[in-house]
């Protein structure tokens, strides 16, 4: 009997015929891109849930729920497909001369957390999917950056924010299940919010993550960020960015001409770079030029 490979993402059984990959891990996921000759992959079982989305070529894959029974699917650039965690399968790899794909692994002990308040994940059961079109999962995927060799604490806080929804969408429209979402309404309370504001306030040169804000008012990732959003218009991801650009903004009024990136890294952004981009997304200018114009 042929012992199965238990894997998070494609590159860990391909190495054989990588040409490129590029992965990045956060508490919730693991991001990955890569480049793959055409190949007969070995059958393998996922550890956690996989979303791929193939870029160039296709695949055509040998795929199984239960370890005994197995189903064709021919996957195809652009379409994505979600292979639940505990399945198992075969892929041949096809491509004029490479294949490419990106996927995201979500870590399913640390969603189960993000919304184990909101939801009882042992009320639903994810089923694979192949050859999707999803316009929102797709609109995930463009959301992830190209590349985060060394991702910063905001980068940690959107990307738990994305899989966090990501996960929950899966939940919503790909999963049998037992009992339907709630529906939460209103908003925190105003004690909840001011204690949130307040540590942001607090914390706007430090690493913020979304696990410690929900923790702070004793709810699940999931829950917080909905009621947060239904309270203040908008993500505690851009909440963050929008303080600390007006902190930012403080800075530069100062008749201390202290340096613009040593303003980045005490607002809380990982380089001035950083700043210039969220900055001009919100003022329309650089963080030089609004200087030069007080």
């Amino acid at each position: 009997m042929t012992t199965q490979t238990r894997i998070n993402t494609p590159s860990e059984i391909l190495k054989p015929f990588l040409i490129h990959t590029e992965s990045t891990i956060f508490d919730s996921l693991i991001s990955e891109r890569g480049q793959i000759k055409p190949c007969a992959a070995p059958e393998v079982i996922f550890k956690n849930h996989l979303v791929v989305l193939p870029l160039v070529g296709h695949l055509r894959t040998n795929f199984s729920a239960d370890g005994l029974t197995h189903k064709k699917h021919i996957c195809k650039a652009g379409h994505v497909s979600i292979y639940p965690a505990g399945t198992s399968t075969q892929c041949d790899i096809y491509a004029d001369s490479s294949y490419h794909y990106q996927c995201l692994q979500l870590k399913t002990d640390a969603i189960n957390q993000a919304i184990s308040e909101t939801l009882d994940i042992g009320q639903f059961s994810l089923s694979p999917q192949f050859c999707l079109t999803d316009p929102f999962i797709e609109t995930i995927f463009r959301q992830f950056p190209q590349s985060l060799a060394a991702p910063s604490g905001l980068d940690r806080l959107y990307i738990d924010s994305l899989s966090n929804t990501l996960f929950v969408h899966l939940l919503k429209h790909y999963a049998v299940r037992k009992k339907e979402f709630p529906q939460y309404q209103g908003g925190l309370s105003k004690y909840q919010l001011r204690r949130t504001i307040d540590y942001i306030d607090a914390h706007l040169g430090q690493d913020i993550k979304l696990a410690d804000l929900a923790q702070l008012i004793g709810m699940s990732q999931y829950y917080f960020c909905r009621l947060f959003r239904q309270s203040m218009g908008v993500s505690p991801y851009k909440y963050v960015i929008q303080k600390r650009v007006e902190q930012a903004k403080k800075l530069l009024k100062q008749p201390q001409k202290v340096t613009i990136a040593a303003i980045a890294l005490e607002c809380g952004f990982a380089n001035q770079s950083a700043l210039n981009k969220h900055f001009r997304n919100l003022t329309g200018t650089t963080p030089k030029s609004y200087r030069k114009g007080l």
